[in-house]
């Protein structure tokens, strides 16, 4: 162990094992062997650690559980100290009459839904990862999630924010009433900052009372195109789903091989659409949904029990971990999101992009707000396939910005997409969020080489 007194009390490793551990995140990135691991209790114990890490000399990479697709939450640099928050995992309120719960960042998002069902209630965002990422992690990556097309974003749900900076100083941010003006809103820089700013320590959260009722339908279609083409005819109707989700034809026939749940893998390309409310209104809404999508081609089947939800989503749920299982195929992934209606010329733009290179580009996601996930499968081993992969990257997210997207919808830009950042954003802009970072983070020690 090294000179570790000014910390003791804090569960805290120099181990090899633990280091290897911490050195990756659910990206393709590859991060360098931090000095330490910490794994802090309480937001006390957060401030005496990055006091320590101060006068050592060491860069602080906060993480939640690793679950992150940008890389943003490992090291880069050996001199690194990771704070791991996945300890705090304590919910400290649930207010019931003001519609809010108060927790620790560890908390995983999965068990903050299961502990809201028995006051009725639900916390809309809900990522891929629910059952394993963090609220903490949500908050620093701004998380989204299927019901994001109808409730929104872990920003919509953030209220107040305790964080600590790099001086040790601990500040709240924001408060609990839904309405705030009072000057600028600190809270919402740190709302998606990847812990370049701060080490967030508690978070309030705004919650909603559970719906009366939810159906899901499932809707096939022959093109990608019809697909895309049905999502704004659907909301353009006056309807917005709970969720509506886009799998591509790969998607649905890796799925199926693995867990033969019954989709119309045959087809080209499946919505997912779910609806919550009042029981009435969603009967008439599923009409109309059945009607839209007939005129666009598309085959529609209604889930009438939880059990027949759940195998839908565990569908689109088990996409990922599909993928990690082809043993000879490694995957860029990215997320791009652009206008709802330009959904059906990016999904051509993809379709072509395979085609032409020859490489294999699963698609999925959340039609609704038009993010989509992008999987480029590359043979393992294949150096100059890989080469190949990210020139595909680089074309898609510059069609992606020329149709009025962005480059990254909800994962953030950590490492894998910082170089491309400049596709997105000018110089003025990237030099504005350095001049910000530089007022909470003057000597660069928090999560250093993320994002710019």
């Amino acid at each position: 162990m090294k000179d570790l007194t000014l910390i003791n009390g804090i569960e805290i490793s120099d181990e090899k094992e633990d280091l290897i551990c911490y050195s990756y995140d659910a990206s393709y990135s590859k991060g360098s062997l931090p000095e330490l691991i910490a794994w802090p209790k309480n937001t006390e114990e957060i401030v005496r650690i990055v006091k320590w890490a101060t006068n050592k000399g060491l860069k602080i990479v906060p993480r939640g559980a690793g679950t992150g697709m940008a890389g943003g939450a490992i090291p880069i640099n050996s001199r690194s100290i990771i704070v791991s928050l996945e300890k705090m995992r304590e919910i400290l309120e649930v207010n019931t009459k003001n519609f809010t719960t108060t927790l620790q960042p560890g908390v995983i998002n999965g068990e903050l839904q299961k502990e809201l069902t028995i006051y009725e209630l639900f916390y809309p965002p809900d990522p891929a990862s629910l059952d394993y990422c963090t609220i903490g992690g949500n908050v620093a990556t701004n998380a989204g999630g299927p019901r994001a097309i109808k409730y929104g974003v872990t920003r919509n749900y953030v209220l107040e924010l305790e964080t600590v900076l790099s001086t040790g100083g601990v500040f709240t941010l924001g408060g609990k009433t839904f309405k705030r003006v009072t000057g600028y809103e600190i809270k919402e820089l740190f709302i998606g900052s990847e812990g370049t700013l701060g080490i967030i320590s508690k978070v309030t959260l705004r919650v909603l009372p559970q719906p009366e009722e939810v159906i899901t339908l499932l809707v096939s279609f022959d093109s990608i195109e019809s697909a895309g083409d049905a999502v704004p005819k659907i909301i353009g109707s006056g309807i917005i789903p709970r969720t509506l989700e886009f799998l591509d034809s790969s998607c649905l026939q890796l799925v199926e091989t693995n867990y033969e749940l019954g989709l119309p893998s045959a087809s080209e390309a499946m919505l997912l659409v779910e609806l919550d409310g009042e029981v009435n209104s969603l009967k008439r809404q599923g009409e109309k949904i059945v009607d839209i999508v007939r005129k666009c081609k598309g085959e529609t089947q209604v889930a009438t029990d939880y059990y027949s939800r759940e195998n839908l989503w565990k569908a689109r749920r088990s996409i990922s971990p599909c993928i990690l299982k082809m043993k000879d195929k490694e995957k860029i992934n990215i997320d791009i999101a652009v206008p709802i209606d330009n959904l059906s010329t990016i999904l051509k733009k993809l379709n072509k992009l395979s085609i032409e290179s020859k490489i294999p580009i699963i698609c999925f996601g959340h039609a609704g707000d038009g993010n989509i996930h992008v999987n480029i499968l590359i043979n393992k081993g294949n150096e100059e396939e890989k080469k190949q992969g990210f020139e595909i990257v680089k074309k898609i997210f510059e069609f992606t910005v020329s149709i009025g997207g962005v480059i990254s919808g909800e994962h953030g830009i950590g490492i894998t997409k910082k170089p491309y950042i400049d596709i997105q954003l000018d110089r003025k802009h990237i030099e504005l969020m350095q001049a910000i970072k530089r007022v909470f983070d003057p000597k660069g020690i928090m999560n250093p080489g993320k994002i710019f």
